[in-house]
């Protein structure tokens, strides 16, 4: 008998993957849309934007090099998150009440909040890495923390 994958397993898997196409030195995150019917709505890997010179052709990374904390001052990086590229890919029409898989991280930052609670995604399942536990996120939490902000 075959040991079948749970689907947060087999999403983050694929999420893992997308990760490995980011040309971001700091940090490799990837994120993949899925409807409620398990099918895949979009990928995304973070990067730079289309034809502008990445931290990894330059050789080096600002944020790296001005010991930049992660979560702050996300004007001075030249690249889009994967949950965006994600979402931007999709679509809001292909968001509506799907999940978004997140690999690379164990938080969403304030841009992605945003994003991911006006793209009309329901759910958020992240993990950091192969040693990290598996954490969900209801998009109503996600909300409810920007509505703390002041």
């Amino acid at each position: 008998m075959t040991n079948i994958k749970p689907w947060d397993e087999y999403f983050l898997d694929l999420a893992k993957t997308c990760a490995s196409r980011s040309n971001c030195i700091r940090a490799q995150v990837g994120a993949v849309i899925v409807g409620q019917d398990k099918k895949i709505k979009a990928t995304g890997y973070n990067g730079t934007p289309s034809k502008v010179e990445s931290c990894a052709e330059r050789g080096s990374c600002y944020r790296i090099d001005h010991n930049i904390k992660s979560g702050t001052q996300y004007e001075t990086c030249r690249s889009i998150h994967a949950e965006q590229n994600a979402i931007i890919q999709a679509g809001q029409d292909r968001c509506q009440d799907a999940t978004i898989y997140i690999w690379g991280h164990n938080m969403i930052c304030i841009l992605c909040k945003r994003f991911i609670v006006q793209s009309g995604i329901t759910h958020c399942v992240l993990q950091k890495d192969e040693n990290s536990p598996i954490v969900r996120v209801s998009v109503e939490d996600l909300r409810r923390e920007l509505e703390e902000v002041k």
